[in-house]
């Protein structure tokens, strides 16, 4: 399973270092950002990620020098400062997960379909393995 998730991390990296010269942390980040949550935190970014808050924390703020993510100060608490994407941040991450996508496909396609049905039928039974 470490292989697994290495080797398409290594596929991901490819592709996001090479469009946008953004590390892993940043893209990990990004990828939080540009989900169902409206606003994150950085504690929020740090559970859905299982990244150290010290790689979070740089990774914000490099794509908040690019631009890319827009902070706001909780009104309620101003220790906390919410996380979002800004229209820049959304439109890279556009651009970036159609390539990604055909990365994960030409790699796909290297494998028999036997292959292919067998790692889908794993990945489900991880996935429900794991949500419960």
């Amino acid at each position: 399973m470490i292989r697994a998730a290495t080797a398409l991390g290594r596929i991901t990296s490819r592709v996001h270092k090479r469009e946008e010269g953004l590390t892993s942390p940043e893209f990990a980040v990004l990828l939080a950002l540009g989900g169902d949550s409206a606003k994150l935190t950085s504690s929020d970014i740090v559970e859905l990620t299982a990244m150290d808050k010290t790689k979070v924390s740089r990774a914000v703020a490099a794509l908040d020098q690019r631009g890319w993510v827009k902070r706001e100060r909780a009104t309620s608490d101003r220790r906390f400062e919410y996380l979002t994407l800004t229209e820049a941040g959304g439109v890279a991450l556009g651009h970036l997960m159609p390539k990604i996508f055909e990365a994960e496909a030409a790699v796909l396609k290297a494998l028999s379909e036997e292959e292919r049905n067998g790692l889908e039928a794993g990945l489900t039974g991880l996935d429900r393995a794991i949500s419960h």
